[in-house]
């Protein structure tokens, strides 16, 4: 088992859109999948939004870093992601 987290932190809009829905559901499949993952969703109008220069939804950020904008991230490559930021080891 890793001791190693990642935070996937999807940015929505006040009224989430299908490609928000979707990040959700990719985020939350992965977080079931791998030990060690959290998901967190605020709104775009949420001040954290801010540090991020968020002006477009949905925006999927991993550890601190966006990787996805304006449409849910793609699935196989936010597992690369992920498993690379577990140090690969998976479930």
């Amino acid at each position: 088992m890793s001791d190693k987290r990642v935070e996937i932190l999807i940015i929505e809009a006040p009224e989430p859109c299908d490609q928000c829905r979707r990040a959700k559901e990719i985020a939350n499949a992965l977080a079931q999948k791998y030990e060690g993952i959290s998901v967190r969703v605020i709104k775009v109008l949420d001040p954290e939004a801010d540090k991020f220069g968020v002006v477009m939804t949905p925006t999927v950020v991993v550890n601190g870093v966006i990787i996805s904008v304006r449409r849910a991230p793609d699935p196989e490559r936010l597992e690369r992601l992920i498993k690379t930021q577990l140090g690969g080891v998976a479930q």
